[in-house]
């Protein structure tokens, strides 16, 4: 079996892929993945590391852009289409797998242009625009929260089985884990983190708080650029906090950790709920279409989650939301419980399922 993963950016679009290809190589000796993204994307570093070779082409965002961006971002489309045809045709997949953003526009309409089967994942509750666009070329859309199939037209192909995760996330604390990065394994543990690009609103107001709150640990995911800030900024709290720019080994943060400060990204939501990690979420303000808002619902109105805006974000609100859950009687506890319904999920085994279905059946 062979298959072309299409998409990335973000570790959002990208580590889904990633637990679709390694439930099929587990299963198929014989399997071969080739991921297409580009040389700006978090898949051009995460990628070859993970084992599966990657080709790299033309592409950018379309939103945001001026009259003349879009001249460029159209051309820029154009020549990564014939580049993904390219590639399609040497490696000849039985199926083309886009998982959303701008780097899997131009490798699954070459799919569809060289008459390929085409499934496509869907990780928020609001479809983004690529995979919008893409649908009426899928044979299969995967999606990751149930409400997202109301944007695609009543017959569309839907499959409900929401969003791949990485083995390494499983649920429950380990207390092990702690000493991975250096810290005590009693008292409570902060994690901190805004996807793969990391958000300096979560990393100051986290700074704040922990600088004013002793008795809590934490770890914090800052991004590239934000680093230096907070490593300074922190200086004080060296020995009870862990601060890097990305944190590879994101299941054994999720078990050292008691709760989370989070933007809510969709892959991010499933994660903690799959942690059964009690969180205080951040809706990045300037997503596409709110969707982060959107995600951020599903673990609030279960219980497992609480919202914060981004405007109203500082260290002060921050221990309004993550006091109680550390003095309250039993308030964690009661919102563990509320995130075990989302657990024990096996999208990426339903996924490879279906996926195999299309590829040795009616597909060929």
């Amino acid at each position: 079996m062979k298959v072309v993963f299409a998409g990335g950016g973000t570790g959002g679009h990208l580590y889904p892929a990633l637990a679709v290809a390694d439930e099929l190589s587990s299963r198929h000796g014989a399997f071969e993945a080739l991921f297409v993204g580009t040389r700006r994307g978090i898949e051009s570093r995460i990628v070859p590391g993970s084992g599966y070779s990657l080709e790299l082409i033309s592409s950018r965002g379309a939103r945001g852009k001026g009259a003349v961006g879009k001249i460029v971002t159209g051309a820029m489309l154009a020549v990564g289409i014939i580049q993904s045809m390219r590639i399609i045709r040497r490696f000849r997949p039985d199926l083309v797998f886009g998982s959303g953003g701008y780097a899997s526009v131009a490798a699954v309409s070459a799919a569809w242009i060289t008459r390929k089967t085409v499934v496509i994942q869907e990780q928020n509750s609001i479809p983004g625009l690529a995979n919008r666009t893409l649908a009426p070329m899928a044979r299969r859309l995967y999606l990751g929260f149930e409400k997202a199939g109301r944007y695609f037209r009543k017959d569309a192909p839907v499959l409900v089985t929401g969003n791949p995760l990485r083995g390494s996330i499983k649920p429950g604390p380990d207390r092990n884990a702690r000493g991975d990065f250096g810290l005590r394994a009693d008292g409570h543990v902060l994690l901190v983190f805004g996807g793969s690009q990391g958000a300096m609103s979560l990393s100051r107001a986290a700074a704040g708080y922990l600088l004013g709150r002793t008795d809590v640990q934490a770890i914090v995911q800052t991004g590239e650029n934000g680093y230096e800030e907070i490593r300074h900024r922190l200086a004080a709290a060296a020995g009870r906090v862990f601060v890097s720019p990305y944190i590879e080994e994101i299941g054994r943060a999720y078990a050292a950790a008691d709760f989370a400060l989070a933007r809510a990204g969709a892959l991010s939501v499933s994660e903690l709920a799959a942690a059964g990690l009690p969180s205080v979420l951040v809706p990045y303000p300037h997503c596409a279409d709110d969707h982060q808002t959107h995600n951020s619902s599903v673990l609030v109105d279960a219980g497992g989650a609480v919202m914060i805006e981004d405007s109203r974000l500082d260290a002060a609100s921050l221990a309004a939301e993550l006091d109680p859950m550390i003095d309250g009687p039993g308030v964690l506890g009661r919102m563990r419980e509320a995130l075990v319904p989302f657990q024990g999920k096996r999208a990426a085994a339903v996924i490879a399922d279906d996926m195999e279905r299309l590829a040795g059946g009616e597909a060929r």
